[in-house]
């Protein structure tokens, strides 16, 4: 009997322990959507001519996606309640890392621009704007080094819209005038890649998970 019981709890926690991935780190399709969404900002944004509806689509898709991903893991993976996972103390450095440079970058930025005196200009109030959106996104949610990659592009990408600049594309005229900007920004593709894969896995544990839950709820019901 204490076997049993004993084989019960450490199943209980196991599950609990994959369940609260879902609050933070593992994404699922939240994160298949972040990696097309990086892929649609670097590609459209750097082959496509730039036209006001375009524009106001990439400069939106960093908040479609935190707003979805935030959805996903309130209605969808964490259906069943609400638990929060517990980040190690390598994840707690690596965030606080991120954060670090994000704020440094967004502070540097924004007494740059106001060193001067003289007053923003509405893109240039915009690009500070989603500077320090990205910072509160970073905090909040963009914990693992693939989503802060993924999600900084999008933030940077929409950003550098506000003052008629993108990231450029290797192979056209933009990537010639700024070849290491466009190497550098290669990274991003290939981030949103492993993102998309990563959450693929994700869901499926998810799917596997699920249906352990649904048969320990129903064992908890038959038994009561």
């Amino acid at each position: 009997m204490a076997g049993e019981t004993q084989e019960r709890l450490g199943e209980l926690e196991s599950l609990t322990r994959d369940y609260a991935r879902y609050s933070r780190s593992a994404g699922g399709l939240a994160s298949v959507l972040g990696g097309i969404c990086c892929l649609l900002s670097y590609l459209l944004g750097g082959l496509l001519p730039m036209t006001p509806t375009l524009r106001v689509v990439l400069v939106a898709l960093p908040l479609v996606w935190l707003l979805a991903r935030w959805g996903m893991a309130r209605r969808y993976y964490q259906r069943f309640g609400h638990v929060e996972e517990q980040e190690s103390a390598v994840e707690r450095r690596t965030h606080r890392l991120g954060l670090g440079v994000t704020l440094a970058v967004a502070v540097l930025l924004t007494a740059s621009a106001l060193s001067n005196g003289a007053q923003l200009s509405p893109g240039s109030a915009g690009y500070l704007a989603l500077l320090w959106l990205l910072a509160l996104a970073v905090w909040r949610w963009l914990r693992s080094p693939l989503d802060f990659v993924v999600g900084a592009f999008l933030f940077c990408q929409a950003s550098l819209l506000c003052v008629d600049r993108v990231y450029p594309v290797i192979g056209t005229a933009a990537a010639q005038d700024a070849l290491l900007m466009a190497l550098l920004a290669l990274l991003f593709p290939l981030a949103a890649l492993l993102l998309i894969a990563r959450g693929v896995a994700d869901h499926r544990r998810f799917l596997q998970l699920r249906e352990r839950l649904l048969r320990l709820r129903d064992a908890a019901v038959g038994g009561t």
